[in-house]
């Protein structure tokens, strides 16, 4: 039988809304590779008796639970003590905890506060999770016949413990054959219900799960099925690409962005010149140009306001203002005629191509930049594939 999971969020900061719970989202993303079925996301305040009854509730649903939060150095990071009171044990001291605590801290050349013992304290039985990014290890405890993981809030951190710990551990626990495949296709340029006119008649009388997902600029289509059955549906899924090929921007785990960075890793500066998007292209790329920006001369301009030219004449400017740079990548706003330009500089050749703007009665409107900042990185990746 498939094996269930649900995730449990610990912390005020998130029912004020202050952050965003993403790491609920990506452990659902880790485990649904897993072959698990999380059922349930819950978020809940850092009180013990509300994390008690909350771990009471999820347990009586799912045989995997994770928790995330709570597991500091303050008065408020009470995790540890509501899951040793739901299981019935008591809290005992790990001195290779306080070891870690004590040379993370040294590391980065901070006095060790008293107040970090409470981090080294889990509930009796429990297996200590190192975590290399950061002083608050996690646990794992099995009792009451469940499985409870327990992991500190910086999502960097669950990553790391993740790496180091939990994929392992859960990689065989679900057989292939009771695993589930989603197969997804992310399309720019056409709404959701036109959409679904298109597909629904495709996929009706195949035996497979259709969910759509809408965030602007994007309309995502997922098709999942059991992996055992993948063959059986290759030709369906192949029918979709070809269905879907006008709009289609990425597929399955495509990140174009990254995929974009990963290529600008071939020269020692890159210029990207942004007069269309109002920051949006800005948005996409920065987290990705920041992990390549140490090694090489990096700069991200946003200057939709600075020319009232044409977005050819603009792109052409752009590519001419920055000889310094070895790689320049330019994109113009939309014209009177709905058209935007993107352009590149590479080994002394300049380039240019136009293109019809997408969602052509909204052109000046968030949607349509988003659109515009994610195909004209997907463009200059087409580009730059090509370049020897």
């Amino acid at each position: 039988m498939t094996k269930t999971a649900a995730i449990l969020a610990v912390g005020s900061e998130l029912l004020a809304g202050q952050i965003v719970n993403g790491n609920a989202a990506w452990l659902s993303t880790r485990l649904g590779e897993l072959g698990f079925i999380v059922t349930t996301h819950l978020t809940v305040d850092d009180i013990e008796a509300d994390i008690v009854t909350a771990i009471e509730e999820l347990t009586a649903r799912v045989e995997v639970l994770f928790i995330t939060g709570g597991l500091g150095p303050t008065s408020d990071d009470l995790t540890r003590n509501a899951v040793a009171s739901w299981a019935g044990l008591s809290l005992s001291f790990d001195s290779s905890s306080w070891d870690h605590v004590k040379a993370q801290l040294a590391r980065v050349g901070v006095a060790v506060p008293e107040a970090n013992r409470q981090q080294c304290f889990f509930p009796s039985g429990a297996q200590v999770l190192t975590n290399s990014a950061g002083t608050a290890n996690g646990f794992s405890l099995k009792t009451k016949g469940k499985e409870i993981w327990v992991l500190p809030g910086p999502p960097r951190e669950i990553e790391a413990i993740w790496d180091d710990h939990i994929g392992a551990a859960l990689g065989e626990r679900v057989p292939l054959n009771e695993r589930r495949t989603t197969k997804m296709w992310r399309m720019i340029g056409k709404g959701e219900s036109h959409l679904a006119e298109l597909i629904t008649p495709v996929v009706k009388g195949h035996d497979v799960g259709i969910a759509y997902r809408v965030h602007a600029p994007y309309v995502e289509l997922k098709v999942s099925f059991p992996t055992v059955d993948s063959d059986k549906h290759a030709q369906l899924c192949q029918q979709l690409t070809e269905l879907l090929k006008p709009w289609l921007f990425e597929t399955d785990q495509q990140d174009t962005p990254s995929q974009l960075a990963d290529l600008l890793k071939s020269y020692p500066s890159v210029a990207i010149i942004d007069m269309a998007t109002q920051g949006h292209l800005a948005e996409l790329l920065t987290g990705h140009l920041r992990e390549i920006a140490d090694t090489r001369d990096i700069l991200l301009q946003t200057q939709w306001r600075v020319t009232q030219k044409p977005p050819r004449d603009g792109v052409t400017d752009a590519l001419d203002r920055a000889p310094k740079f070895a790689l320049v990548l330019a994109v113009a706003g939309v014209d009177a005629s709905g058209n935007w330009v993107l352009g590149w500089r590479v080994n002394g050749q300049s380039f240019l191509a136009e293109y019809a703007a997408p969602f052509k009665h909204t052109v000046h409107r968030s949607r349509t930049l988003k659109a515009i900042a994610a195909l004209a990185a997907k463009s200059w990746h087409s580009a730059l594939s090509t370049v020897s």
